[in-house]
């Protein structure tokens, strides 16, 4: 039995189709054939893989490390998660943004992970370099504040703790935000049809038209 501590995100950096089953299947078939020789029974540097439509993939068993992160002790004591795609240059889809939410929620309460130990994988100090950022994974665009913040909120009792708490929900019971799923998620970015939507929604009350 492992004493997980840490869970680390990672992306595939690179492009992906469909709900990524061929980009998983890929991953998985050419990591086993670099670790066959030392480890037999290998199966994937990352114990789970999340795909662009939620799609979420199994890899290495979590009883087993994964070679990941670049640090061996980390490696230990972490299970590893690939998130399709390339967030260097592109931003996740909520699809994928709720499935991972979803699946790091049950992680983090399986093991009793604390905030502060899910990392993204250039916050781990590389046994190569002897420092942190020695790579740009999981990329710029990855939502990693927004991701921590959904986990933890909603594992405390999908409680709002925000400081404008009192107006987001009135501005809910009016029918005006409605949220995505049990999450409000304050801090991410809106997009024009969102902002279209809510505007819509004040005329409607309003009785404007």
């Amino acid at each position: 039995m492992r004493n997980i501590k840490y869970i680390i995100l990672h992306h595939s950096g690179t492009d992906v189709y469909g709900d990524g089953s061929a980009l998983a299947d890929a991953i998985m078939l050419n990591q086993r054939r670099k670790w066959i020789k030392d480890f037999p029974n290998y199966v994937c540097d990352y114990h789970y893989m999340v795909g662009p439509t939620g799609k979420v993939f199994k890899g290495q068993p979590e009883e087993v490390p994964g070679w990941h992160a670049t640090n061996y002790v980390v490696n230990l004591e972490s299970i590893g998660i690939c998130f399709l795609g390339n967030f260097e240059k592109e931003r996740m889809q909520v699809l994928q943004f709720d499935a991972g939410v979803k699946l790091l929620k049950d992680i983090v309460k399986r093991y009793d992970i604390k905030n502060e130990n899910v990392l993204r994988h250039k916050d781990v100090i590389s046994d190569e370099t002897g420092r942190r950022n020695s790579t740009l994974c999981p990329g710029r665009f990855f939502p990693y504040e927004e991701m921590l913040s959904s986990v933890f909120s909603e594992i405390k009792g999908n409680e709002i703790d925000y400081p404008y708490k009192n107006v987001i929900q009135k501005l809910n019971e009016l029918g005006i935000v409605l949220g995505d799923g049990n999450s409000f998620r304050p801090k991410d970015p809106m997009t024009r049809e969102e902002g279209f939507l809510i505007a819509y929604r004040i005329l409607k009350l309003l009785k404007a038209f």
